[in-house]
């Protein structure tokens, strides 16, 4: 009896010290790293798109930081510290961040890092299908087709060989990814074919009456053509970006000052923010003429441009004809060009 005795108390401590050594599942990611000549007081950001959290992780005086999440489930993050990047955290990853500097995407180590790679490969894959958006969606249909088809061999190629160290977790959403995009990509070259159609280089352009005139009284489309081609900005005193092309676009003012081209920058800003649009015109010294529209993104001649994000920018014949719908922005090189190209 006292030897099953001894038996039994033999096992029943193999089994504990078993247990004690199985992995115990963390109910927390960790995220850690450091950041080379970081800038004062910048902090990382984690944005959820899907369910809209935001996360701040924060760094200190000598670019280090360390935090844990505790997560509902797996997500896909938007990061940023100065550049942009995708980030995929799980309860129970370990993953380790790189900077170089302040300004670079770092590098990862640690669990979790495969999928950190992966999430950066794709966005090569995703950057290398166009440099040009308008013009990818404006191509022959089977042109197009090709292009997306070799994307989504690539892309499923780029998950199948990294399977091996990928949970199912983060492919499943992958392949769920995939094919939303391929839908709005689809949707995409669609919604062209009917802007192309509707707003061909030739075709009279979409009217505008009576905008609120910086200098006084209103003006209509009409008032502005008939002699010169008309290079027009669509911009709002809240648009970052916007405001980015303001030196470029003065400085292109400028250039142009004795060629047959008219610079018109026409705001959405809200009718009652008329006077913050006017000072911000004092306060930049914007010349050119100065439109203010009169339904913000619901102006008719906005909808009519199917314009969805600004800043736009649209070239005119001197006879109100459309030269192009979607120009380049006076930061880019390839806008002087354009212009060089026309009979200005």
């Amino acid at each position: 009896m006292r030897k099953i005795l001894m038996l039994v108390l033999a096992a029943t401590a193999l089994i504990s010290c078993n247990e004690d050594k199985k992995e115990v599942q963390k109910d927390y990611a960790v995220i850690s790293g450091s950041i080379k000549e970081p800038i004062e007081n910048r902090k990382i950001r984690l944005y959820d798109y899907e369910n809209q959290k935001s996360v701040i992780i924060e760094v200190d005086k000598d670019g280090n930081f360390r935090d844990t999440l505790k997560l509902e489930n797996p997500t896909v993050y938007n990061a940023s510290y100065r550049s942009i990047f995708p980030l995929y955290l799980r309860n129970g990853m370990d993953l380790n961040l790189k900077f170089k500097d302040s300004t670079s995407k770092p590098e990862a180590t640690g669990e979790g890092s495969t999928s950190f790679k992966v999430l950066q490969e794709k966005n090569k894959l995703m950057a290398s299908l166009f440099d040009d958006y308008k013009a990818f969606f404006s191509r022959p249909e089977a042109e197009f087709r090709k292009d997306m088809d070799e994307y989504n061999e690539d892309f499923k190629n780029l998950l199948e060989s990294n399977k091996d160290e990928l949970d199912s977790a983060f492919v499943n959403s992958q392949e769920k990814s995939l094919e939303g995009f391929n839908k709005q990509m689809n949707s995409e070259f669609e919604r062209y074919e009917e802007i192309n159609a509707k707003l061909a280089a030739g075709t009279p352009s979409p009217d505008f009456q009576d905008y609120i005139n910086y200098d006084g009284g209103t003006s209509s489309l009409s008032d502005i053509t008939g002699n010169k081609h008309i290079y027009i900005d669509m911009w709002a005193t809240w648009c970052g970006p916007c405001k980015y092309e303001i030196p470029f676009l003065k400085e292109l003012e400028e250039e142009y000052e004795d060629k047959d081209i008219k610079f018109v920058s026409i705001s959405i800003d809200a009718r009652k923010d008329e006077d913050k649009w006017r000072q911000m015109i004092k306060d930049k010294e914007l010349t050119g003429t100065q439109l203010l529209a009169d339904k913000e993104y619901q102006s008719q001649f906005v909808q009519d441009y199917y314009i969805q994000g600004i800043p736009r920018f649209i070239i005119l014949d001197p006879q109100g004809n459309i030269v192009d719908y979607d120009a380049p922005r006076p930061s880019e090189p390839r806008l002087k060009e354009v212009l060089n190209g026309l009979d200005i």
